[in-house]
């Protein structure tokens, strides 16, 4: 794709930054029943339990209530994260806040276990920063060559498995120091240490 083409087609980062979500201060999070009233856990799966720290390689299972209606079990497996240059945005609209941050590539894979389908929902996967802010992942829309496939399908049924990569840009200053699945809020917690 020639220069212009490339400027042309401008890749745009919805402004995330500003959307960040504060982790509740003190200690380890206090595990709590990880299966909501009424769930029916699918026959060999086994939930993980709240609170629990993980490696890279390593899955989890949670429940995830994707809306009202629909409810499921998805296994999440933090493949890798990968540190990025800034340049790799160089064709991006990015806010001053946003070019001053350091991109983090979280390769994950995720299989939904069921019952109910998730096409095209968002996942309860964020970025911990040493200042314990949640950073939810950085929306790309267009591809984006050093982490593709930032969705899950249009059609995500039971039984089905997606590789994807979320960007995360983490604010000047800060670390990263967790990727989180965060499933019903801080007392759900399951954390992955890079």
């Amino acid at each position: 794709m020639n220069r212009s083409r490339s400027r042309a087609a401008r890749l745009v980062v919805i402004a995330a930054l500003g959307v960040l979500l504060t982790a509740c201060g003190g200690g380890e999070p206090t595990p709590h029943p990880s299966v909501p009233a009424g769930f029916d856990v699918p026959e060999g799966v086994e939930i993980t339990k709240a609170g629990a720290k993980l490696t890279a390689g390593e899955s989890a299972t949670v429940v995830y209530q994707i809306d009202e209606k629909a409810t499921t079990a998805i296994t999440v497996t933090i493949n890798d994260v990968r540190k990025g240059p800034i340049e790799d945005f160089q064709f991006f609209s990015l806010t001053p806040e946003q070019s001053a941050s350091t991109p983090f590539y979280v390769d994950l894979t995720v299989v939904n276990e069921g019952p109910a389908g998730m096409g095209g929902a968002a996942l309860p996967v964020f970025a911990r920063d040493d200042k314990k802010t949640l950073l939810p992942p950085t929306p790309v829309v267009g591809g984006f060559e050093p982490c593709p496939k930032g969705q899950l399908p249009e059609s995500f049924l039971p039984d089905e498995k997606a590789s994807l990569c979320l960007v995360y840009l983490v604010p000047q200053g800060r670390a990263l120091v967790s990727v989180d699945v965060e499933p019903d809020g801080p007392k759900s917690t399951i954390t992955w240490t890079p």
